[in-house]
């Protein structure tokens, strides 16, 4: 009953908004009554919480067994890419959420939130501080480049359609090899476009 009432949650707030999406509408949604809501949430604000907690720690502890897992600054990089992208057509309504209702959290968890999304910028100027430093990435400025890269990444859920031309992991090779020419001190190391277009189909419209 949980899970139902948190699909419910997430599909009226990413819809029409926190403030727009009463617990009666979500109870409605999730096949209950509404007082029932209360024997698992207190309110709606720890909906509200759990839906960005969950998927913020997601992102950052799959972030952290990459890094645990790859030494390569390269390989860091490529997985680093696929994980934020992955995670982001695959929950795209939950990371719509977080993206746009950190205003509606009370000051408390919008903390919590924050700290979480600081963790994540962290982790990744550190892996390309790391590549810096070993002489395998251009120097540049850590924090930029991390925004950067999040914004790119972070886009592809808002254009993204599951079954349309482009895979995700051909989506994934296309945004790798653009960032790491930006960021190879030698990029003859990264997939050529050659290589990349080998793996497309024909072109066509945009976004699919």
């Amino acid at each position: 009953m949980r899970e139902n009432i948190l699909e419910a949650a997430v599909q009226l707030f990413a819809e029409y908004g926190y403030h727009a999406a009463p617990l009666r509408d979500i109870a409605r949604l999730a096949g209950i009554q509404a007082a029932s809501i209360y024997h698992h949430y207190p309110n709606k604000q720890s909906l509200l919480v759990e839906i960005m907690e969950t998927h913020m720690k997601r992102l950052n502890s799959q972030l952290e067994s990459i890094l645990r897992k790859y030494d390569d600054p390269r390989e860091r990089l490529r997985e680093s890419i696929a994980n934020h992208i992955r995670l982001h057509t695959t929950y795209k309504a939950e990371f719509f959420i977080i993206d746009t209702e950190l205003r509606s959290l009370e000051e408390e968890p919008r903390a919590r939130i924050i700290a979480l999304r600081d963790e994540y910028d962290n982790l990744l100027q550190g892996l390309l501080y790391d590549g810096m430093e070993r002489g395998i990435f251009r120097q540049s400025d850590t924090k930029v480049t991390t925004y950067a890269i999040i914004a790119m990444c972070t886009q592809v859920s808002s254009w993204f359609r599951s079954g349309g031309r482009l895979s995700v992991q051909q989506v994934i090779e296309i945004y790798y090899q653009m960032i790491s020419q930006g960021l190879l001190l030698h990029p003859e190391g990264a997939h050529t476009q050659e290589e990349v277009a080998r793996t497309l189909p024909p072109s066509s419209a945009l976004g699919d």
